[in-house]
């Protein structure tokens, strides 16, 4: 169906090393070139890799990425980086590794790969906005806000950037769940000012879920991508949004070709895509066939033999 394709395509950045999963960074390297080269490709986004591990990431890529073979290169991998927060001494020298990073990466002869956003939590105001200010205009910034205080000030700070905010959706223990009301507070406030926002954690179920791991409920892709759509296309207030966020079932959601709805709100797969394009960009998962596999059990997509979909 073009309207889940439309808000599943490229969504799932890719990271491993992150828990639950905190793979080798071997295997990483390793799942990431099976999946890019896969006809499940068309749902993954970026490589997610930390600053201190750039020099890894060069060694491990060769013989894994596209060799970059001037005046072009096809099939660079696209890489997202995270960074120390914002003013730091740290984040400093982090930006310093992406700077050089990047021009190795360009050589001839090297893996073909490109830090083309940014991943750290915004700090202060001030912070983030001198970061904007030194970042190369071929960078994107995402910065991680806290959803249990007002995430307002850091989202008007970036109003008419090139960047957007992070959310943070979940983790491995209750207390770093938000509760649904905060998480559409952030959505909403975001739609309001033009910011586009990546998510991150607790996001490998599409509906939200009990996961007896984190001793918490957790919210599901498709309730946060979704209920974005529904904030974009100006279709939801902040108390529709809670519950929506909370949906368990699909008994209520109605997919077709050209629309997803629920409850008499409708979101065509026009606005799906502006959603994305503008608004909810990806989240980051370390993992990916979790996500695949529970759109492949509510039969949304539909697995082939090669992994891919029909």
């Amino acid at each position: 169906m073009q309207s889940i394709h439309g808000l599943m395509s490229s969504v799932i950045d890719y990271a491993g090393l992150y828990p639950p999963a905190q793979l080798e960074p071997s295997v990483v390297v390793r799942h990431y070139t099976e999946l890019i080269a896969s006809p499940r490709s068309w749902m993954l986004g970026r490589l997610v890799w930390p600053a201190d591990k750039l020099a890894q990431l060069s060694d491990l890529a060769q013989g894994s990425a596209p060799r970059v073979e001037p005046p072009s290169t096809d099939g660079a991998w696209a890489v997202t980086c995270v960074l120390s927060p914002a003013g730091t001494a740290e984040c400093t020298n982090d930006l310093a590794a992406i700077a050089a990073f990047n021009d190795r990466q360009s050589s001839p002869g090297e893996a073909a790969m490109r830090i083309d956003s940014v991943e750290l939590r915004a700090g202060s105001v001030s912070a983030v906005e001198r970061l904007v200010s030194a970042l190369p205009d071929d960078v994107f910034p995402y910065f991680e806000v806290a959803l249990d205080s007002d995430p307002r000030g850091v989202i008007a700070a970036l109003v008419g950037e090139e960047a957007g905010v992070k959310f943070r959706t979940g983790g491995t223990t209750p207390q770093a769940h938000p509760a649904a009301g905060d998480l559409a507070r952030g959505i909403l406030s975001a739609a309001a000012a033009g910011v586009p926002f990546k998510a991150t954690a607790g996001l490998h179920r599409a509906l939200c879920h009990f996961n007896a791991a984190a001793g918490a409920k957790q919210f599901g892709f498709l309730n946060v991508f979704l209920g974005a759509a529904m904030a974009q296309a100006r279709r939801i207030d902040i108390d529709g949004l809670t519950a929506f966020l909370t949906v368990e079932s699909m008994d209520d959601i109605e997919f077709s070709e050209r629309a997803i709805a629920w409850q008499g709100i409708r979101v065509s797969h026009e606005e799906i895509m502006d959603a994305r394009s503008r608004l909810a960009h990806s989240f980051g998962s370390c993992s990916f066939d979790e996500p695949w596999d529970d759109l492949v059990a509510m039969e949304l997509i539909r697995a082939v033999p090669s992994g891919g979909v029909a």
